[in-house]
């Protein structure tokens, strides 16, 4: 089995500001299927809590503005879509309308949980999926799909729980439709 965790929530908040990823609540109750395979609820709740801590860097619709659309609007979005690594690893990757820092940090987290997960023949990985309904259902799919159109890219931690799950998890590709060829997109792992 599978273990897939859609209360990562949303991945972009309209403002840097906002609340984005996992809920809150979610580091009080590490997942049953886990916690008989050896994950103690604190392990969980650390996990949870540097997750919350990479979030804060995650995208903004308004950072998204202000890189792609203000002051040049289409002549612009068109050369950052072309030429600007927007999600890469670089020197400018902190700023606030570049995603680089957040992919980098979501990067580190994945290998410092797969050190203990795959000791115990457990593999996790990000993983998106475009169009939704493509992805995992869980408790939380429908509120998180209402009213959302075809473009709405659904991402969560999934969790394999076997030794030949983890493998085929590990070949899998964190983008299921998403295919997103611009320059944006590279160092994208989410």
């Amino acid at each position: 089995a599978v273990v897939s965790t859609q209360s990562t929530g949303e991945k972009v908040s309209c403002c840097p500001w906002e609340t984005t990823g996992l809920d809150p609540d979610c580091k009080n109750y590490v997942p049953e299927e886990l916690w008989v395979k050896g994950i103690s609820q604190s392990m969980w709740a650390d996990w949870c809590d540097d997750l919350m801590e990479v979030q804060k860097k995650s995208p903004s619709v308004s950072g998204c503005l202000c890189i792609f659309c203000f002051p040049g609007f289409i002549p612009q979005s068109i050369l950052c879509a072309t030429f600007c690594p927007t999600s890469g690893d670089h020197c400018l990757k902190c700023l606030p309308c570049f995603y680089g820092d957040w992919y980098v940090g979501l990067n580190k987290w994945t290998r410092k949980v797969n050190e203990v997960l795959n000791r115990k023949d457990m593999h996790a990985k990000l993983k998106t999926y475009k169009p939704y309904n493509k992805a995992p259902r869980s408790m939380d799919y429908a509120s998180r799909v209402s009213g959302k159109d075809e473009n709405y890219e659904m991402s969560m931690l999934e969790i394999a729980l076997t030794a030949d799950e983890s493998r085929k998890l590990m070949e899998e590709s964190w983008d299921n439709g998403v295919n997103d060829g611009c320059t944006s997109g590279r160092g994208r792992i989410l």
